[in-house]
């Protein structure tokens, strides 16, 4: 009797790892964090007496330390550890947010306060963000990217724009102290998370000959190397100034939207089925990030940023020709396709810039996103004032399409490598 042959038993996909599901949950827990303190800052400086120039002055020294520390973050996280400073960061959050809800709690809190504390917690991001994006592949093959990134793009919706501002109203509903409590204490838990982290092996604080600023080690020279560095790449520069371009007309149509769907804009709608239609968006975008990584490898990389820059560009102009409620929501649903943009431009950076560079490149980086919010937004105000809220959305559709074209030439000339087998 001859024993039956058995087929061999398929080889499971490679799995993500125990660490990077510590960096996961890290994830979700700071970005419910910021969804809910995102919300409680500015309806904080209203309950303060701050009026519109006090809420202005609270949300400019909340963006101003990307101005002015992004870069010097970046030296920070190539010269030490990141894990550390994710946990030194999301340290002094919980001391500052902690702070001001015992002054809120107490009725000692005004405008400068919430002003000083915004500042503050803007120098935390700058730096958190930094070793935050710097951290995914020491954790993981190169080959896993874009499904680490997708994994961390899911999370970071799902808590920032959908969970996070639902809680942060509900507990302001109670109290602001509540809110920024509750804030500190989430940012509390993920150093607990962050600690469960392994080093990076051989991470000394010391810089490769390769990524060392010529005539010497200081921070100047340090930045001009991760700025030589990110603008001698070509496909990264595309990348960093496309993303900048895409900033200006997102800000530009999150400005103008309140304006053409709330009264007397022409949809009339209220406030419950405006932000139940803005949620729509961070449905999709969920959805698009569980799938990202199964699109980038069936369609490439070229076909995916296709589809997510003109998902975006619809989404944006379609309101604008056309404003009614349907067409909103279907068009907020096309703009969750951007975070097929994200992943692959997130990907090719972590995989582009050796890692002592990449704290210096990312922030450089991220200085041209997060730069171009305001101009966004400014646009917006001209824009809009001179030929009302469609007009905007119509011309930040333009905005993505004229970026389009470059970026998606370079997505498909720039392909990842052929997955790890060993």
């Amino acid at each position: 009797m001859t024993a039956t042959p058995t087929a061999p038993a398929a080889p499971s996909a490679p799995r993500l790892g125990r660490p990077f599901l510590w960096l996961w949950n890290a994830c979700a827990g700071s970005n419910l964090a910021d969804g809910v303190y995102q919300v409680a800052l500015p309806v904080t400086a209203v309950h303060l007496g701050g009026g519109a120039g006090g809420v202005a002055v609270v949300a400019v020294m909340a963006r101003l330390p990307w101005l002015l520390f992004a870069l010097f973050s970046g030296v920070l996280v190539d010269r030490f550890d990141e894990r550390r400073l994710m946990r030194i960061v999301n340290s002094a959050r919980v001391v500052v947010l902690g702070a001001t809800a015992l002054a809120l709690l107490l009725d000692r809190a005004d405008i400068a306060l919430l002003a000083t504390a915004a500042f503050l917690l803007g120098i935390g991001e700058t730096v958190f963000d930094t070793a935050f994006h710097t951290t995914t592949p020491s954790l993981v093959p190169a080959s896993l990217l874009e499904r680490a990134n997708s994994r961390l793009q899911a999370a970071e919706i799902t808590t920032n724009q959908m969970a996070g501002p639902s809680v942060g109203g509900l507990l302001l509903g109670l109290s602001a102290s509540l809110a920024f409590g509750t804030t500190a204490a989430l940012y509390l838990a993920t150093v607990l998370l962050l600690m469960a982290l392994p080093a990076v092996p051989g991470r000394s604080g010391q810089e490769s000959p390769a990524s060392a600023a010529p005539g010497g080690s200081g921070v100047l020279a340090d930045i001009r190397t991760g700025l030589r560095f990110l603008f001698g790449d070509t496909t990264l520069t595309v990348y960093a100034v496309g993303v900048g371009a895409l900033n200006i007309a997102w800000a530009a149509v999150y400005a103008a939207l309140p304006l053409l769907a709330l009264p007397p804009g022409p949809l009339g709608l209220g406030s419950t089925a405006y932000g139940s239609l803005l949620m729509v968006a961070g449905v999709s975008g969920l959805v698009v990030g569980l799938l990202a990584p199964l699109a980038t490898s069936r369609l490439g990389n070229g076909v995916c940023m296709a589809l997510g820059l003109a998902g975006m560009s619809v989404g944006f102009a379609l309101p604008g020709i056309r404003p009614t409620p349907l067409v909103l929501g279907l068009g907020l649903g096309c703009t969750g396709l951007l975070i097929l943009v994200n992943v692959i431009t997130v990907s090719y950076r972590q995989r582009a810039v050796p890692h002592e560079l990449l704290g210096r490149v990312t922030s450089a980086y991220r200085l041209i996103a997060f730069g171009c919010l305001p101009l966004g937004s400014a646009l917006a105000g001209v824009v809009g004032s001179h030929y009302g809220p469609r007009a905007v959305l119509v011309l930040a559709g333009c905005i993505v399409l004229a970026a389009a074209l470059p970026m998606t030439l370079s997505a498909r000339s720039s392909a990842p490598p052929a997955p790890e087998t060993t």
